[in-house]
């Protein structure tokens, strides 16, 4: 007997729409971010930057400010990005959806 497979996130995203920029190893690219949770980032990059899994990056945007993290997952034009946990990072994002959602 199969069983249907789910994935459970740890935290709830917010769908978003607003510019930043993502910088690692391989470059730096303006891009979407398009979704957001107090874990992760899904960012559409304008250009590509070959961001691989594991690379440490680090995301500016006037929305939240500075966050650093790993490439989670790379597809197309788009990464998934895990914020490293921290107070600092956990302020920044609570401020997000404070005063920008």
């Amino acid at each position: 007997m199969a069983y249907p497979q789910t994935i459970e996130r740890k935290a709830e995203r917010t769908t978003t729409k607003f510019t930043g920029q993502v910088t690692c190893k391989g470059g730096s690219s303006r891009g979407i971010v398009k979704d957001l949770s107090e874990s992760g980032i899904c960012f559409q990059l304008y250009f590509d930057i070959n961001a691989k899994t594991g690379q440490e990056v680090s995301i500016e945007s006037e929305e939240f400010g500075h966050l650093t993290g790993i490439v989670q997952w790379y597809r197309g034009d788009r990464i998934g990005i895990r914020l490293d946990t921290s107070s600092n990072t956990a302020a920044q994002i609570s401020s997000y959806f404070k005063y920008f959602r």
